[in-house]
């Protein structure tokens, strides 16, 4: 197969992703020695370093060839590739030793099903009725009966939500066995129900490949996902395909890339962009034609998305947990665990009883205060969370009112004809209920981008600055503590507050929004807002879409509308936008209080994510604390024996952080330098 050695690039990586996998495994180990509590949670974390893979996206509209282009990158027709709009759910394509299909489902699965499923998927989840439905094997060659919309299927049926989540295809690649992923997403200009499919993906993934057709390049629909959904929702890690680029004549594929880099460039200020004929990269590689891939276009682009996945993407993956895992190795364990612990042996058992005695009830004190804050802070988060229902209700009030004028300000371009018939009022029903889609799309863009992201970064600011000097005076008595058990000053000041919240935590923070704690409380607000707003707003604006489904408008509106028309028909357009207008409010007020307190109680749900990373790490050094005090006046009980081998593990401990340490110093000036 023609193409650029990867493998160098990804093999460097993973040589760095098992070095820090071994580290944390290590580490674990020497927590659960120093009776730290850190051993499962360092555990986990190299669990999640050694499997973490690269999840590229490859999404865009419809025509574009999308799933052509993945068979290119993967050298092989692993994908169904159609001219028509085909994928009707995700496919997550992965390595594995053998070729195979798993069939995730839905849960629970949507109330009305498309009528044309695969008998094999209808009959397992008739077995499985009423609970929820476990994945499925199904054969690799029938893979298109379960990703693919029916040809010939009734329209509304190709417009319900399939019971399907998800299809794992497992194939023997070296691509996907360097640790790469590649998920193919519907279309997005299908249907809003499978555009909401791809939105849910977004925060999840490392990188995009956003296909774009060189053939009507950078069309409305697609600048507008772009603006809206990527830019939008600050997603940076951003690819532009442009495809059969090959179909242009030489001569004009300068202006064609120079026009596709000026449109991208509104949004994207130094875009990465690469021209490529998909379909000739896949036969090239079919044949083992070198040149027809190597004149294709493609290796540019994978060659580029390598070195961002390994050297930018992959460092930032790595770099992140290496750094805490040294915090806790050096900040917590050699700076205070192990002097705490030798301290406390040198005293007597009479000694330590004493000291034990004394700081109950300061711990107690420090609880007190720990469950004050805690419950103060809870308080704010759900005062937040009522501002942001208002805020919804609003906004969704304004939508109400202006639906009108917007209905009756619009110029169809479907006609209802001399004599209005059930198809022509149909055609008008649609086009007016996706004007409005496209109306409300931008408004609650607009809304999100500069109402609601806006309060979400103030509501963080205001409660989580609150939270930071509450418990860093929490964080000051536990540091008192240690310093009347042991005589030492401890220099807790060299780290702020984050970063022993992130620390205690062990490495686990909290998914997407975990890299808030990376640069401390400066980036808190200004992160947590971007992934709230990303989450919530999208797919706010997606649960409206169905509200204005025209189907459903058509249903409720048609009969009605072509029965009572009588001598108006010279005012049947009138009459018509005046239904249609009333439905589309009726629909959008009889959710509207569900669909704000949705919004809220998401939102909502994410402060009290942080709310609680912080209570735990205050948790976890008050226990910590007593829990090594009790172990130190256990091993005297026991006697001088047990002491002098609690002496020897301590001493064994500290060797053994510094050599990690050094293990560690060394990764990370390979990563970062």
């Amino acid at each position: 197969m023609a193409q650029f050695d990867m493998n160098e690039n990804f093999g460097e990586f993973q040589k760095h992703q098992q070095e820090l996998a071994s580290i944390l495994r290590d580490a674990a180990q020497v927590s659960k020695e120093l009776e730290m509590s850190r051993d499962k949670e360092l555990a986990s974390l190299s669990e999640k370093v050694h499997n973490d893979t690269f999840k590229i996206m490859v999404t865009g509209t419809f025509k574009n060839g999308k799933s052509t282009f993945i068979n290119a990158m993967l050298g092989e027709e692993i994908l169904p590739a159609y001219a028509v709009p085909c994928t009707a759910v995700i496919n997550e394509v992965k390595y594995g030793e053998q070729k195979k299909a798993i069939l995730h489902f839905r849960n629970p699965l949507p109330e009305v099903l498309p009528e044309k499923l695969a008998p094999a998927a209808a009959a397992h989840m008739k077995r499985h009725q009423g609970k929820p439905i476990p994945p499925m094997e199904i054969p690799y060659s029938e893979i298109e009966d379960y990703v693919v919309i029916p040809m010939g299927a009734d329209e509304k049926q190709t417009k319900l939500q399939s019971p399907y989540e998800k299809v794992e295809l497992f194939y023997p690649l070296e691509l996907l066995k360097n640790g790469v992923e590649i998920i193919d997403s519907p279309g997005l200009n299908e249907d809003e129900t499978r555009t909401k499919v791809t939105m849910d993906y977004l925060a999840k993934i490392d990188a995009i490949l956003y296909v774009l057709n060189a053939n009507a390049i950078c069309a409305g629909d697609e600048m507008r996902f772009v603006e809206k959904d990527l830019k939008g929702n600050c997603i940076e890690s951003v690819f532009f395909v442009v495809n059969r680029f090959d179909q242009i004549r030489p001569r004009e594929q300068p202006q064609v890339r120079q026009y596709a880099q000026m449109k991208i460039k509104e949004f994207y200020p130094q875009p990465e962009l690469f021209c490529l004929s998909a379909l000739n990269a896949l036969d090239g590689r079919l044949d083992h034609d070198e040149k027809l891939v190597a004149d294709s276009g493609i290796l540019a682009l994978e060659k580029r998305l390598t070195e961002f996945l390994t050297k930018e993407k992959g460092k930032a993956k790595l770099a992140m947990p290496a750094k805490q895992v040294r915090q806790i190795l050096s900040n917590d364990a050699l700076s205070v665990v192990i002097p705490r612990q030798h301290s406390l042996l040198e005293n007597s058992l009479i000694e330590l009883q004493k000291k034990h005695d004394s700081i109950q009830p300061k711990l107690v004190m420090a609880e007190e205060e720990r469950n004050q804050r805690a419950s103060e802070m809870d308080s704010k988060i759900q005062r937040a969370g009522r501002k942001f229902e208002r805020l919804a209700k609003r906004r969704l009030n304004d939508l109400i009112n202006s639906i009108p004028a917007w209905v009756e300000e619009y110029e169809p371009v479907n006609s209802l004809g001399m004599i209005p018939t059930k198809a022509t009022a149909g055609k008008v029903v649609e086009e007016i209920s996706d004007y409005l889609k496209n109306k409300i799309s931008a408004e609650m863009q607009d809304w999100q981008t500069n109402v609601l992201s806006v309060e979400i970064e103030d509501e963080a600011k205001a409660i989580f600055d609150s939270a930071e000097r509450d418990f860093s005076k929490i964080f000051d008595q536990i540091d008192q503590i240690n310093v009347e058990l042991t005589g030492q000053n401890y220099n807790t000041k060299t780290v702020n507050f984050w970063s022993r919240v992130a620390g205690a935590a062990g490495g686990i923070l909290l998914g997407d929004i975990g890299l808030a704690f990376s640069g401390g409380v400066n980036g808190l607000g200004k992160e947590f807002a971007k992934t709230a707003a990303l989450e919530f707003g999208a797919g706010f604006v997606l649960a409206l879409f169905g509200l204005l489904n025209p189907f459903t408008i058509i249903a409720v509106i048609l009969g009605s509308f072509l029965l009572n028309l009588g001598a108006n028909a010279n005012r049947a357009m009138d009459k018509l936008k005046a239904q249609i207008s009333e439905q589309a409010v009726l629909n959008i007020s009889q959710n509207a209080e569900d669909q704000a307190l949705t919004i809220a109680d998401g939102i909502e749900k994410n402060f009290h994510s942080v709310e609680q990373q912080i209570v735990n790490s205050v948790s976890r050094e008050l226990n910590d604390l007593k829990k090594q005090m009790e172990a130190v006046i256990q091993e005297k009980q026991r006697g001088e024996g047990e002491v002098a081998a609690r002496r020897e593990t301590l001493k064994q401990c500290e060797e053994k952080i510094h050599k990690l340490n050094s293990r560690l110093d060394a990764l990370i000036f390979a990563l970062i330098g």
